[in-house]
């Protein structure tokens, strides 16, 4: 299920554990329900904190019932939000120019990694177009 973030509810700490608490409605299905669900910090696949998860963002959760097995971040509505949850990629060596990290799919209307291929959107597949 890809879910769309609405909002952050709240982190949880000490006696709520390491979790993060939000809303949000099934991406792209008109009329979806909003549901309010608590994630793991350790569900959060390529999030480097729960503390980073803000609204505007797409997860696509794996559910083991009721529960989140596993949430991957696969695009945000803002460029920085998304820089941030997924921390600094991993270099490979000596750049010879700048390394593109993100663009924005103008079919999702979200900002998504370029990586692992930065010409097709990883949600929708579409071409992405260079902006400049």
């Amino acid at each position: 299920m890809r879910l769309l973030v609405s909002e952050v509810h709240n982190f949880g700490g000490f006696f709520g554990g390491d979790t993060v608490t939000l809303s949000g409605a099934d991406w792209r299905s008109p009329g979806a329900e909003e549901q309010t669900l608590t994630i793991d910090e350790s569900a959060l696949a390529n999030v480097i904190s729960r503390h980073q998860v803000a609204a505007g963002m797409l997860l696509e959760l794996t559910m083991a019932g009721e529960r989140v097995d596993r949430a991957v971040l696969l695009g945000a509505a803002d460029p920085e939000a998304l820089r941030l949850a997924l921390g600094d990629p991993p270099l490979a060596g000596l750049l010879s120019g700048p390394q593109v990290l993100s663009h924005r799919c103008a079919s999702c209307a979200l900002w998504v990694p370029t990586a692992p291929d930065p010409d097709r959107c990883p949600i929708c597949g579409e071409i992405l177009a260079v902006i400049g």
